[in-house]
């Protein structure tokens, strides 16, 4: 177990799973052409393992004609854990929480999915499965140009 796990085990001990997300992405914003925000994600799914595109489409309201892509788990975090030589104390601190959302999504989720819907203003829900409950993740906006 890394230390950072260790440390999260230990500050977040009685807090629910969505609080526990919730705690991390206060103030996470996603890098890409307009950072936006970090949400944690409620899919109240009363299914085995993750929904497919189709149906989280159907959950969401998205057409079903909207372009849908996927992205693996690392894929994902590499702009949020990435370090730079500017960076000062606030941005090592927002890398900080997302090693360790990243952390605590691949430890408490399984059949991690991470969705994109659209083609320059793009919505992307990273949803998984806990070991108890409906499917919880994250959702943020990524802009492509």
């Amino acid at each position: 177990m890394t230390e950072t796990a260790i440390n999260l085990s230990h500050e977040l001990p009685n807090k629910s799973l969505a609080q526990k997300i919730t705690d991390l992405v206060v103030d996470l914003y996603y890098p890409s052409e307009s950072d936006e925000k970090v949400e944690f994600f409620d899919a109240p799914f009363a299914i085995e393992g993750t929904p497919d595109a189709a149906n989280l489409k159907m959950f969401l309201g998205i057409p079903p004609e909207v372009n849908t892509s996927e992205w693996d788990f690392e894929t994902f975090f590499r702009p949020l854990i990435k370090k730079e030589d500017w960076f000062g104390e606030e941005e090592l601190l927002w890398v900080k929480a997302a090693e360790e959302l990243k952390i605590l999504l691949e430890t408490l989720l399984t059949d991690i999915k991470i969705y994109r819907f659209g083609i320059i203003e793009i919505d992307v829900y990273l949803i998984g499965k806990p070991l108890e409950g409906n499917c919880v993740g994250i959702k943020t906006k990524v802009i492509e140009t």
